[in-house]
């Protein structure tokens, strides 16, 4: 068969991978490099690439760890620090002892908080949790003072308006997946990508990049697809790219099944990566939630207290993060705006960090993360949509757990199994 699959993410790769060594596979991508939402950039002096959007994975990610070891490519595995921004201070909060001894909860409160994680963590059944809002679950479970502490913010400043509708399910699927070490590939997430498009090719498969999809459309039981001015047939095609955009391009799909479609909702996601002559996390937190609603920044990442500075020119890199819908202020900023909304809080966190700063970075993306309310999975989209012979696999699909490399290659390698046979 000859099967199209629209976007090069970890998706469209892991899919393409699979599809290859028995079909004529064919992968358009409007940008000019892979990765999708994991995209890389280097400058001149680094010997590695850097996400445009933070990124690790955890180590038991099985699907991108397991197509790591079949391919022969190199993980690095690390257990950098992780720690909370409360009242004005950091503190690790990345193990049994450091729950214990977190200053700003008094024992019972840290007790029944250990408590609740801990029962959620080792529960192998969700279903029944995504009938359950996290905001009405989690005080009542392990306490008004831990939730709104160390919880509601990071919730908050998350998902905004939408923090109070987030499902048990959600917040239980990143506590079951939490693990202290993490692990990163050798050379960047790009590099990584690079290597499955490599594979790709030399099983006879054909990635175009800068090449834009306009239409997909049914032409006698086949798929006939309109970019750069061309038209091409298929038997099938496997579209990756978020809903949205999916519509777009598919003019001919019912009504009905472009509303089902509409209902999911997700908000962007913006970076602003701090190049340095010196440390920023002077404790060596490689991820710090900031725990406090009102703040201009949901995270700060320091990349280089996880992977060696040594990497990228000896500069420290930081991650400044938020996710935000696209009607936020700050995606109309200009980088200089938005470093003087942010600059007061950085100077909380370091004092004097301006003499060290080498350069600024600052990505912007529409589309970044799902919103996952209570009772997702009747809305779910499956594989097939009502065109025949297209396919739809994207982060929306991962349920119940988040997004991230790891689902999108598992997603990836269902479609094409589904897709394929």
């Amino acid at each position: 068969m000859r099967i199209a699959i629209i976007g090069a993410g970890f998706t469209g790769l892991a899919a393409g991978l699979r599809l290859a060594p028995n079909h004529e596979v064919v992968i358009f991508e409007r940008e000019s490099l892979p990765g999708g939402l994991a995209l890389g950039y280097k400058k001149h002096e680094w010997d590695w690439t850097l996400e445009s959007y933070y990124h690790h994975w955890f180590t038991n990610d099985a699907s991108v760890l397991g197509l790591a070891r079949e391919l022969k490519y190199p993980v690095l595995i690390r257990r950098p620090k992780t720690s909370v921004y409360v009242d004005g201070e950091s503190y690790p909060l990345d193990s049994l002892k450091a729950f214990l001894t977190f200053p700003k909860l008094p024992l019972l409160d840290r007790l029944r908080m250990i408590e609740t994680l801990g029962i959620l963590r080792i529960n192998p059944f969700w279903k029944h949790m995504e009938k359950v809002r996290a905001a009405e679950f989690l005080p009542n479970a392990m306490g008004e003072k831990a939730y709104k502490t160390i919880w509601e913010p990071q919730l908050t400043n998350k998902f905004g308006n939408f923090a109070d509708k987030i499902s048990l399910a959600w917040f239980w699927a990143r506590i079951k997946k939490r693990t202290p070490s993490l692990a990163y590939p050798k050379g960047g997430f790009l590099a990584f990508a690079r290597f499955l498009d490599e594979r790709i090719q030399s099983l006879g498969g054909g990635i175009h990049y800068k090449a834009t999809v306009e239409k997909i459309e049914e032409k006698n039981g086949r798929v006939l697809i309109s970019h750069d001015g061309k038209k091409d047939e298929f038997d099938k095609v496997l579209v990756t790219i978020p809903s949205f955009p999916f519509l777009k391009i598919a003019p001919s799909l019912p009504e009905t099944y472009k509303e089902k479609l509409q209902k999911l909702q997700g908000i962007g996601a913006m970076t602003i990566v701090l190049r340095l002559k010196k440390q920023f996390l002077v404790d060596n937190t490689y991820w710090l939630s900031i725990c406090e609603a009102q703040a201009p920044i949901m995270a700060v990442v320091e990349h280089t207290n996880f992977m060696d500075k040594k990497h990228y020119n000896n500069e420290h890199l930081v991650y400044l993060g938020n996710y935000l819908s696209t009607s936020h202020p700050y995606y109309s900023m200009t980088e200089k705006e938005i470093m003087e909304v942010f600059h007061p809080f950085l100077e909380e966190l370091h004092p004097g960090y301006k003499k060290d700063l080498i350069g600024i970075d600052v990505f912007k993306t529409p589309f970044a993360q799902p919103i996952i309310p209570t009772n997702y999975s009747k809305i779910l989209p499956p594989f097939e949509t009502p065109l025949q012979n297209v396919y739809l696999a994207n982060i929306q699909q991962v349920y119940p757990w988040d997004r991230g490399t790891n689902y999108a290659i598992e997603l990836g390698e269902k479609a094409a199994k589904s897709i394929g046979s």
